[in-house]
């Protein structure tokens, strides 16, 4: 830091420390001054700025000054303590730690040989010595960004409006992921999680700034990175309080299930600039659903390849899935092991298709009602609530908590209620007794030893669906086919009908981390007083090529499409 010795120039914030301060207070203030005229001599914060920004502390846990953002938040903090350098670093740490906003300040003993600036590390509470505090920038005089559409009709402010994302724009995401990776060095599903949190506050932003006012995501608004930063970690927590007052109205147990975004920001401050710097201009709300989508999945699809294989399910599943059992806007749907939630995102892709100008309200009730998930990694949630967000759907209906335990768990989810359960349940697990006694009722688990986890996925989807519901849902063959399995499939006969069984070529899940032969099960909920037959036609389909070769290479000659119109032809035919 390029500290210069003690002189007796006034002071930044108005008149003159004491040339020879005696009392320890005066050595204090004498130390407080110096470093602001540090600020202004050395780094250019002017006098006028510093005066309206400046908040002294003079107070046990703190003597020194932060330097506050306009909404009252400090992003550089000074401790101050003469002739100890060790307690002024010390009272500095604790002050970061605390702090909600501040990660960069500077700690002095009244000398220069101890003064030292420390940046607060992005995913610890630890702090870390740097040699440089950041000079002033002044904010920008003209164009910011925001919606400046004048209230009432009068004329609109100056300023520069978003612009949506464009096919010419599409590796936007894929840009700010790549930021958070060469900044702070974050695996690819981490940086994934902290880009989902920004682009919740980025979406905020656009939702809440009122007309003549500027957006708070915007680098030109602010005099240095620590400030910006600062400003988008509060942008952050008000949105994430606003929805938590908001949803907990109307969700029971909201904060429990649904508050994942109350897990802070884990970036630097200089990797959250440049992240939200690189989208602040877009304008997210107006882009169109198909090209943000498209620039979601260039970050999410090769990130869930690369480290969360466990929650992945092949795009060309889902939509063979989603075409067979073909939703419609009156549908009632859930994903209860949803992971990025892709079955409920493409079922309104399909729904949203089909529907026409005047189904707009029922579109909109579908959207943000009628498309439910349950997942138990809050990063997965993240993510999903994300990609619904962008695809204009109920985000808000992705709850964070485990689909197998006992339905006094669930405030808000009753057994038998959804029309449609799409899934992919994780598989290749055996849960012990101690697991099983943990989770709700289960009658396949009922007197045995070890329970795949597929096994109680699938009796827990068929417990969700309402009586004549529908189900796909993908599964391990032996399910289907081993001896040891066949408690399985008579419990299955007494609970759906099973309409068809469609087995997938052994290289589906293998570039995602597994080998295991797979195939997918449709089946209908028996409904109540229905006779159950025995003895009916079952649509068998075995799909050779899934459209790419176990590295995950393109393959030409899919037989995905040609397998689905032969379901939705037998079903045509037979009937659910």
């Amino acid at each position: 830091m390029r500290l210069k010795p003690f002189t007796d120039a006034p002071a930044a914030t108005g008149g003159a420390p004491s040339t020879n301060p005696r009392s320890a207070d005066d050595k204090r203030e004498h130390a407080r001054q110096w470093l602001l005229r540090e600020l202004e001599n050395s780094y250019f914060f002017p006098r006028e700025w510093l005066l309206e920004r400046v908040v002294p502390h003079d107070d046990e846990d703190l003597f020194g000054f932060s330097l506050n953002t306009t909404q009252g938040d400090a992003f550089f903090i000074a401790s101050i303590e003469p002739g100890d350098a060790t307690e002024a670093e010390r009272r500095l740490r604790q002050a970061l730690r605390d702090s909600s906003f501040a990660r960069l300040g500077v700690s002095t003993d009244g000398a220069i040989e101890g003064t030292r600036v420390l940046r607060r590390r992005s995913n610890s509470p630890e702090c870390d010595y740097v040699s440089e505090i950041e000079s002033f920038a002044p904010p920008s005089s003209h164009g910011l960004l925001g919606p400046y559409k004048a209230a009432g009709g009068g004329k609109a402010a100056e300023g520069r409006p978003l612009e949506p994302i464009s096919e010419a724009l599409e590796n936007v995401f894929f840009e700010a992921h790549g930021h958070i990776r060469d900044i702070d060095g974050l695996h690819a599903d981490e940086a994934l999680d902290e880009l989902c949190k920004v682009l919740y506050a980025k979406l905020f932003d656009e939702d809440t700034t009122p007309a003549g006012a500027a957006y708070a995501m915007q680098r030109g608004a602010t005099c240095t990175v620590e400030e910006f930063a600062a400003s988008v970690r509060r942008l952050y927590r008000d949105a994430n309080e606003y929805d938590a007052r908001v949803f907990s109205l109307k969700i029971p147990g909201h904060d429990r299930s649904r508050g994942v975004f109350n897990s802070p920001i884990r970036l630097s401050s200089p990797a959250l600039a440049k992240v939200a710097e690189t989208i602040e201009s877009h304008w997210l709300g107006q882009s169109s659903i198909d090209v943000k989508g498209r620039a979601f999945q260039r970050v999410l699809g090769p990130t869930l390849r690369a480290g969360m294989g466990q929650y992945f399910t092949p795009l060309e599943v889902i939509q063979f899935i989603v075409s067979v059992m073909q939703p419609a806007v009156t549908d009632l749907i859930l994903d209860p092991f949803s992971g990025s939630g892709h079955f409920l995102t493409q079922s309104l892709d399909v729904v949203r298709s089909r529907s026409s100008a005047t189904d707009d309200k029922m579109l909109h009730e579908f959207a943000f009602n009628k498309l439910h998930g349950i997942e138990k990694s809050d990063r997965m949630v993240r993510v999903a609530m994300t990609d619904m967000r962008l695809h204009g759907d109920g985000h808000g209906n992705v709850r964070c908590t485990d689909a197998l335990l006992d339905f006094q768990n669930y405030p808000d989810i009753r057994p038998e209620s959804f029309d449609i359960v799409m899934t992919n349940p994780p598989f290749g697990s055996l849960l012990g007794p101690e697991a099983v006694g943990r989770l709700g009722g289960f009658d396949l688990g009922r007197g045995r030893r070890n329970v795949p986890l597929e096994i109680l996925g699938l009796e827990r989807c068929i417990q969700f669906l309402r009586p004549g519901g529908r189900l796909g849902i993908v599964l391990p063959d032996g399910v289907l086919a081993n001896r040891g399995t066949d408690f399985v499939r008579r419990w299955l006969a007494d609970h759906v009908k099973v309409r068809a069984i469609v087995s997938l070529p052994v290289e589906t899940f293998s570039p995602f981390g597994t080998n295991i032969k797979t195939c997918v099960l449709f089946a209908r909920k028996w409904k109540r007083g229905e006779a159950k037959a025995i003895d009916y036609d079952v649509s068998m389909i075995s799909v050779n090529n899934i459209g790419y070769d176990a590295s995950g290479r393109r393959r030409p000659g899919s037989e995905m499409a040609a397998a689905a119109e032969a379901v939705n032809g037998f079903i045509a035919s037979e009937g659910w």
